[in-house]
């Protein structure tokens, strides 16, 4: 994994730590601005983590798609002032409470960038040059590697979310598995009109944290 700060504000000693979806990259949320710190995680071809966090006085967890069960499988050991998940549940590739394993294979063998897009987006690709991707090898390789984590590392301790942020035009995770999952936590269920990459309706982290 990788990791990048979207903004350092030395005045703040709060942090909202995102971490992100599949294929994503910090330029693709360069338009949220922040009056806090805010740190990424991205890029899962390598899935091991080291973070230090203690210099923080309160940390907000935001976890988008597949994030949202890299959170839960990785950081349910600490405490966050606020969470959010976003478009994504804890189990990640699971028949009944994710993506369906079998789905998810097709998708590792067939991996194409372009459709991948309109699924993420469901309208506009046209987003400019500073809007980058990896190529579709380096994100096959992303894939499996993610598959990978998942069968290695079996369900626990879910980390408890307290809200959780569903597209209904969501055409990568299953808004009724979201649904089913989190109804079970009675975790905050809010909806979006927006496909699966929601950034665009927002514009600071803040606003996101607070919805």
């Amino acid at each position: 994994m990788k990791t990048c700060f979207l903004h350092k504000n030395p005045q703040s000693s709060d942090l909202i730590l995102f971490v992100s979806g599949f294929a994503s990259h910090f330029s693709h949320f360069s338009h949220l601005k922040a009056q806090n710190n805010v740190l990424m995680i991205y890029d899962y071809k390598d899935m091991n983590l080291d973070i230090e966090l203690n210099s923080f006085k309160t940390v907000h967890l935001i976890a988008f798609s597949m994030g949202v069960s890299i959170s839960s499988k990785l950081l349910s050991y600490m405490k966050f002032k606020t969470s959010l998940a976003i478009n994504g549940t804890p189990r990640g590739i699971d028949d009944e409470y994710g993506i369906k394993e079998e789905v998810f294979k097709k998708s590792m063998e067939n991996f194409n960038l372009l459709e991948f897009k309109k699924a993420l987006f469901a309208k506009n690709l046209n987003l400019g040059e500073n809007f980058y991707f990896q190529g579709q090898t380096q994100l096959k390789d992303e894939l499996k590697s993610l598959f990978n984590f998942h069968k290695k590392h079996k369900v626990k301790k879910d980390l408890s979310f307290d809200k959780i942020l569903l597209s209904k035009r969501d055409l990568i995770f299953s808004n009724r598995a979201c649904e089913n999952f989190f109804k079970q936590k009675n975790t905050k269920i809010i909806h979006s009109k927006e496909p699966h990459f929601v950034f665009f309706a927002f514009d600071s982290w803040e606003e996101l944290c607070n919805i």
